[in-house]
């Protein structure tokens, strides 16, 4: 019978895919860079042979040029180690910094909670005949007046 495992990784040899796969990889190879570093790339991504790297600041892109060959050697390694990671043909590796703002700025922005002052004062009657409505209409009527005394 097929675990979960063998069935993702049979999913993964489908050639519609290989960008998954590709992913995985880049994974991989990010997680042994220095800390550092890591932190500061945004993405990457493959084009003509070419491992493109997008720093969110260009401090990120000048220690990645110190550490270009370290790069280079560790793309080699992974290569060697693993296999499947052999769709990572790349001849060049390349940074640049991108001009968008951080991905932290742009989910703060969409994160912001309207924040409004309670018109209503809590004063209306209770003429509820059912026992937990009447309950939920004074819960109501406490957090309103609380909300009012803040």
């Amino acid at each position: 019978m097929k675990d979960s495992k063998m069935i993702i990784s049979h999913l993964k040899q489908r050639p519609y895919l290989k960008n998954l796969k590709k992913q995985e990889c880049y994974a991989k190879l990010l997680s042994l860079l220095p800390k550092g570093l890591r932190e500061s790339i945004r993405f990457v991504y493959s084009k003509n042979d070419t491992l493109f790297f997008v720093f969110e600041h260009p401090s990120g892109k000048m220690e990645f040029n110190y550490k270009r060959n370290l790069i280079k050697s560790l793309l080699n390694k992974i290569v060697e180690l693993n296999p499947e990671c052999e769709c990572l043909h790349v001849g060049q590796v390349e940074s640049f910094v991108t001009n968008l703002p951080p991905l932290k700025d742009i989910i703060a922005q969409k994160d912001t909670a309207l924040c409004y002052k309670e018109r209503s004062s809590g004063e209306f009657k209770n003429e509820c005949q059912n026992q937990k409505t009447h309950q939920l209409f004074e819960a109501i009527r406490a957090t309103i007046k609380q909300q009012n005394a803040l």
